[in-house]
């Protein structure tokens, strides 16, 4: 499968579907596949940095974990009898597709590895045509749940360069492509008949788990324009939130009804 038609097959089945959509085929699910017991979990790109504390914490609650990276032997966990590591790729729907048993919670952590956030990123669509290829597969294999982790600068993206003093203006002009391909990114999640929910993360950072997190649920989401006004925004563009933190919510949201069709924006009262 070629990009152009992995992001065809995310955008053309449930097209026009709206968020409480998501919700009605929730509640619409057969209790047949519904799984006993903690739900399994499926995190994509688990190379990611947020992912050892989702792996660590989804193992320590006993669900059944499968670990899915390009490079597997990245992954940073320790061995585990619940932990099952698997090479699958974003760009490849049936690589996915293997990976999946219907039963899973996915967790999508896909996007590049920005290392040098002085310079501008060239062009990203990992996002868009990666999470349009994980729909894909979910539909596939009748999976439901997908948590994708987006960011709070798709809300804030300068329609012009700002000056080198706005230093987190010029950051998000630099990164601008992609936070252009999360927008692209949550335009596909919406229109999904899947279970989603969509959390826009402000800056992570290491440390303990602090109970701290502050959401703001974002509902005409793909609307990009109403972020015009910085009050419509999610608060916190200079808060730190602990992969520990990100980890526990992300866990909580696997399963029951909350935030279905939302995008959430995440921060905290702790400045960086």
């Amino acid at each position: 499968m070629n990009r152009r038609d992995a992001l065809g097959l995310g955008l053309a089945v449930g097209a026009g579907a709206t968020a409480g959509t998501s919700a009605a085929a929730a509640s619409a699910a057969s209790p047949s596949t519904i799984p006993a017991g903690p739900v399994p979990v499926l995190v994509i790109a688990a190379t990611a940095r947020s992912a050892p504390e989702i792996l660590a914490q989804a193992l320590a609650q006993g669900r059944k974990v499968t670990a899915l990276a390009r490079s597997p032997g990245k992954v940073e966990s320790p061995p585990h009898p619940n932990l099952t590591l698997v090479r699958g790729d974003v760009y490849d729907v049936a690589s996915l597709a293997a990976a999946m048993t219907g039963r899973e919670a996915v967790i999508s952590l896909v996007g590049p590895r920005v290392v040098d956030h002085s310079k501008e990123v060239g062009f990203v669509d990992v996002y868009s045509v990666g999470t349009a290829t994980i729909l894909a597969a979910m539909r596939r294999k009748g999976n439901r749940r997908l948590i994708a982790v987006s960011s709070g600068g798709p809300e804030q993206i300068p329609p012009e360069k700002p000056p080198a003093e706005d230093r987190v203006g010029t950051w998000v002009w630099n990164a601008r492509n992609l936070y252009g391909d999360m927008q692209r990114m949550e335009k596909i999640i919406a229109v999904s008949d899947l279970e989603t929910v969509i959390l826009r993360a402000r800056n992570f950072g290491k440390g303990p788990r602090l109970d701290n997190l502050k959401l703001k649920v974002h509902d005409d989401y793909t609307d990009f324009d109403q972020y015009r006004d910085p009050a419509r925004r999610t608060p916190g563009e200079r808060s730190r939130v602990t992969y520990a933190d990100f980890a526990a919510l992300c866990l909580s949201l696997v399963q029951g009804e909350r935030f279905l069709g939302k995008s959430v924006g995440v921060y905290s009262d702790v400045m960086v």
